[in-house]
């Protein structure tokens, strides 16, 4: 059960965390909102969809700014606590660090769930939405490829008939380069059905496929059987790969599922992978960053200057981007697992903390003695 100082302590911390986040979405909410303006300069894309390019992408960008968000605001409520001598009291009532910093920590490792759990799919429909309208506005392509659980569709235009179609699959190798069992319909410039061809295998090559073992049924007359033949399209292999579903636009509840579609067909599912785990290790990472803010503060003094820890908070925050950014490369490389790419950020955070913790405390031994 908490007491009336754990209540106490987790509503400052619980403020203070709504106030950075408000501060901190407002400054994001503008500066994407111009960026906005600035990738539509010169389309003529109306102010409403500029709008809503801003909306839709917000979420996502509050999702990456969670952990400075959590870091900062930690910062904030120790330095009012340390202001008001309320954190001097507390020490002073017997009660030990870490019963000070659990609430708080409890606190947002509870954010961290209800983000992952509540939040990150609403996020991945948002993230959708803005894809699109982005394709439709700002890149003005349409997507080339969608994955479902029966397989890979395409849309590809053939310039050499005239003719548009929709090319299906039901596995693939080489990140969609290579089709197998694969159906292709035929449509002209009005939309009407023109053919359809079925075919054992599929390669792209240079503006082609190179279909294998094939039959074409045209609208009009009978069945024709080939051995082989080269369908000209536009699809490119980077195409497919680009148009495929962003991370984080899938939900948590659904990545596992995407990720066995994605390796069934060929793809790879590391960019994925990086991001469940990610996800999964997000309440264990603000956690962490909320004990390293903790021990950051526990050699300031009521009257002692806040510049120098709020410097030395910029600095550590900054290594710390460093650091999750490499691991990150080096997870979506594939050189490192992604569990270990993502779960060592907490460790790093945590070992942080420990050490300038124990930093702290010799110090204030030597002064004793």
């Amino acid at each position: 059960m908490f007491s009336k100082i754990n209540y106490y302590i987790f509503k400052k911390f619980l403020y203070s965390f709504l106030i950075t986040f408000l501060i901190l979405a407002s400054i994001l909410f503008i500066g994407d909102f111009v960026e906005q303006f600035r990738k539509t300069a010169g389309k003529n894309v109306p102010f409403n969809i500029i709008l809503q390019l801003t909306l839709f992408n917000f979420p996502n960008l509050i999702a990456y700014t969670l952990p400075i968000t959590s870091f900062f605001s930690s910062i904030l409520a120790l330095l009012i606590l340390i202001r008001n001598s309320e954190l001097t009291v507390i020490s002073g009532m017997g009660i030990s660090n870490l019963k000070t910093i659990l609430p708080a920590i409890m606190l947002h490792f509870f954010i961290g769930i209800t983000f992952i759990t509540l939040a990150n799919p609403l996020i991945a429909i948002f993230d959708d939405r803005y894809s699109n309208l982005k394709y439709e506005y700002i890149d003005r392509v349409d997507k080339f490829a969608s994955i479902t659980k029966n397989g890979l569709w395409l849309k590809q235009d053939n310039y050499e008939t005239n003719l548009t179609s929709v090319l299906y699959a039901k596995s693939t190798e080489q990140e969609g380069k290579v089709l197998n069992s694969f159906m292709l319909l035929e449509y002209d410039y009005k939309g009407a059905f023109n053919g359809r061809i079925d075919g054992k295998k599929a390669e792209l090559d240079e503006g082609y496929w190179r279909m294998f073992d094939i039959q074409i049924t045209p609208r009009y007359g009978e069945t024709i059987y080939q051995n082989y033949l080269n369908y000209k399209t536009n699809i490119k292999p980077k195409d497919i790969s680009d148009s495929l579903s962003s991370p984080s636009s899938i939900s948590i509840w659904r990545l596992l599922t995407f990720i066995s579609f994605l390796e069934e067909l060929g793809y790879s599912s590391i960019d994925f992978k990086m991001h469940l785990y990610s996800l999964v290790s997000l309440p264990f990472f603000i956690s962490s960053l909320v004990l390293l803010a903790f021990c950051l503060v526990q050699g300031i003094k009521q009257n002692g200057k806040f510049s120098k820890i709020i410097v030395s908070s910029l600095i550590i925050i900054f290594f710390l981007y460093f650091i999750s950014n490499l691991l990150n490369a080096l997870g979506s490389t594939s050189q490192i697992h992604p569990v270990v790419a993502n779960f060592s950020m907490p460790v790093i955070t945590s070992t942080m903390a420990i050490f300038i913790y124990q930093y702290w405390e010799l110090k204030r031994k030597k002064i004793f003695k």
